[in-house]
């Protein structure tokens, strides 16, 4: 698969993926700028991704969503019929089913035709009921296993209806981001079920970006103005938000992720 992919292409690979471990330890944010990355970098209309628990052989109960980041949808209606779609795929058996139920850890990814063939997809309900209603056609799908057992990423990435379709070298370029994501995940990129900052107070933010420089509670409180008391409780709040009991814990939780964006307005 590999190449398909010229030395600039590896390169754009490599700086998405880059860029999404500068935002590793916010769970949404380093999801949002994959997606939006890959979506310009191959002409994508829609991306949903996922992360899925119980896919795969180390599973040990029905398959679910952690969390689910989609961009692209032209309205709120064909999002939502898209989901009543991938939420039939294991109930009504469609062509995809049997590669998501067979999964065995290692990678896939996969055209629109390999899954289903040109032919037997513009005859099929799914086209003409579904997908085109939605405004999208060509798509590929793509599922990595991770380091952490049972829990597995997907992609769906999709082009417009009346756009050219994937080619070669586009679902190149979603295995190898795809590839890099999965290595990455669980210690550089944060999991679903980690605690989001993008749930912290402004304040709550301002403190903990301080505490990951080294800073004191005495010299967080000189510089944002505050007592040291009510820095204290602030440090407190951490604690319970992060699930930790001291200073140390919450630190290790960020060892070997870039230092969080806290002041960024996405957060």
């Amino acid at each position: 698969m590999l190449d398909h992919l010229s030395s600039h292409d590896t390169h754009h690979c490599h700086r998405i993926v880059d860029e999404c471990r500068e935002l590793g330890a916010d769970t949404d944010g380093w999801r949002v700028r994959l997606i939006e990355s890959l979506r310009t970098l191959v002409g994508a209309r829609v991306i949903i991704m996922a992360e899925l628990v119980n896919l795969g052989p180390a599973a040990d109960g029905p398959m679910r969503s952690l969390a689910t980041h989609r961009i692209g949808w032209a309205d709120q209606q064909s999002e939502s019929r898209w989901r009543e779609y991938s939420q039939s795929v294991p109930v009504e058996h469609t062509p995809e089913y049997p590669y998501i139920n067979r999964f065995t850890g290692q990678g896939l990814t996969l055209s629109r035709d390999e899954i289903w063939g040109r032919t037997s997809w513009y005859r099929s309900r799914t086209f003409n009921e579904v997908h085109r209603a939605c405004g999208i056609d060509d798509y590929v799908m793509s599922v990595r296993a991770t380091d952490i057992p049972g829990r597995s990423v997907s992609i769906w990435i999709h082009r417009e209806v009346g756009d050219v379709g994937f080619t070669p070298r586009d679902r190149a370029i979603i295995g190898l981001v795809h590839d890099e994501v999965g290595r990455a995940f669980g210690s550089f990129l944060a999991r679903a079920d980690e605690p989001r900052l993008a749930t912290l107070t402004q304040r709550q933010r301002q403190v903990l970006s301080r505490l990951l420089r080294g800073d004191a509670e005495k010299q967080i409180a000189y510089e944002l103005d505050l007592s040291r008391a009510t820095v204290h409780d602030h440090v407190l709040a951490l604690h319970r938000h992060f699930g930790v009991s001291s200073r140390g814990e919450l630190l290790s939780r960020f060892i070997g992720r870039a230092r969080p964006a806290l002041n960024t307005e996405h957060l």
